[in-house]
């Protein structure tokens, strides 16, 4: 089961990623990631092709950890400790960018609705954070929480094995 989840969701983030690059590269690229946001595929009413991405990529990293899960546990320890710490670390920063794009969406938001008519309508989707190059935050916001959630689980999946080590080695 995990190698198929494992085909599908490398494949979808695959084309996904050539989508939004081609569409990037002939629109003009402005916006990091506006590209992936202002279309909801296979209907109107589904999912943005970021949805899939982020969604894809979580699922492709904890299939492909369960698939070499054997291999994993046959590392060193001093590697295994090297890639838990990055895991860690990455985990802090994207969690810290996950904050920061909903906290300067809110403050967006929040400013649009403040300084126009209560009737006008706030398009969520255009939002983009300030900066040389500028992010789409809908765009950022799911691109940071997956690569939380996967370093998390890194992280965690990791731990177990140091847990194993410590029962066979006396840690």
């Amino acid at each position: 089961m995990y190698e198929v989840v494992a085909w599908a969701s490398g494949i979808t983030i695959i084309a996904v990623l050539i989508y939004g690059l081609v569409t990037a590269i002939l629109g003009g690229l402005t916006v990091v990631g506006t590209s992936l946001v202002d279309i909801e595929f296979p209907f109107t009413f589904m999912a943005k092709p970021v949805s899939y991405l982020s969604i894809a990529s979580v699922t492709f990293f904890y299939s492909s950890l369960r698939l070499w899960q054997n291999k994993i546990v046959r590392w060193s320890l001093f590697r295994l400790s090297l890639i838990e710490l990055f895991a860690m670390v990455v985990a802090f920063a994207s969690a810290y960018e996950v904050l920061y794009n909903f906290m300067l969406w809110g403050s967006f938001l929040s400013s649009s609705l403040v300084t126009s008519s209560v009737t006008a309508l706030v398009n969520i989707n255009s939002v983009a954070s300030p900066g040389p190059v500028p992010w789409n935050l809908v765009f950022a916001t799911k691109i940071f929480l997956s690569i939380f959630v996967i370093s998390a689980y890194v992280a965690y999946f990791l731990r177990r094995i140091h847990r194993g080590y410590g029962s066979r080695e006396g840690l």
